[in-house]
């Protein structure tokens, strides 16, 4: 990491949907340039953390602060400004069918800048061979392997240059080679552009791989019980739900 300034803060953040509450009373910071994954188990809470930390949803209470600006109670000028600095793939790519990756990646472009079309697809292009599908620009999304998908959605997710990227589940349904090359990807994306990750995911061989630092969410407390190194935690947590996740090991 490049840079130790806190670029997203949660706050005291309580969630749920109706009288059902998922996570109560989360805080934690994200440091700029760094790759943080969110772990839990099934009905954890972890993929509805990162729909509020992007602004899908408002929290029953708390703040989700982006570069300093609060997100939660932000009007409209000032919401777009922080969506702005932000990029998110998800789980399934979503993709729109019906279009060439080159109209997918212009999409973010048409809504938030007044370009004209050659200078967006100047930059469909570049952010195309930022994750190696240099010659992808008029393929259908039906037309590439699911690693591909994963890549053009990632593309997608740069297209405004953005800061931080949210990735949900970027290796599921990925063979361990495909998955590792995505790892790569991350690993690279990172160290070059300095883009700050946040990654939904339960998968341990890219956490112990590519994570600089993880937490992870509980379903029975519903908060944090776990925040650091992966491996640190593997081997040095004093909860066996944590040391569980991390050896793979069935809870008892």
């Amino acid at each position: 990491m490049t840079s130790k300034s806190t670029i997203i803060e949660v706050r005291d953040l309580t969630v749920g949907y109706g009288d059902r509450t998922i996570l109560h009373d989360v805080s934690f910071a994200v440091q700029r340039g760094e790759i943080l994954f969110i772990l839990g188990g099934s009905g954890s809470g972890k993929s509805t953390l990162l729909k509020h930390m992007i602004g899908l949803y408002e929290p029953t209470t708390g703040q989700v602060s982006i570069d300093g600006l609060d997100l939660v109670g932000a009007g409209p000028e000032q919401r777009r400004q922080i969506l702005r600095k932000i990029g998110v793939a998800y789980q399934s790519g979503a993709l729109f069918g019906s279009m060439t990756l080159g109209d997918n990646i212009k999409l973010p472009l048409e809504a938030f800048t007044h370009l004209p079309p050659s200078a967006m697809t100047e930059i469909a292009q570049r952010k195309l061979g930022l994750v190696g599908l240099h010659d992808a620009l008029d393929l259908m999304p039906n037309e590439l392997s699911g690693g591909m998908v994963k890549r053009a959605a990632i593309a997608r997710a740069m297209a405004l240059d953005p800061a931080i990227l949210f990735l949900d589940e970027p290796s599921a349904g990925l063979d361990p080679v495909t998955s590792a090359e995505l790892d790569d990807l991350i690993c690279g994306l990172s160290r070059d552009l300095n883009i700050t990750f946040v990654v939904v995911s339960h998968e341990l061989a890219s956490i112990f791989a590519i994570s600089d630092r993880v937490i992870m969410v509980d379903k029975v407390t519903q908060g944090i019980i776990a925040d650091g190194v992966a491996s640190d935690l593997r081997d040095h947590s004093e909860l066996p739900a944590v040391r569980h996740f991390f050896n793979r090991q069935p809870a008892t």
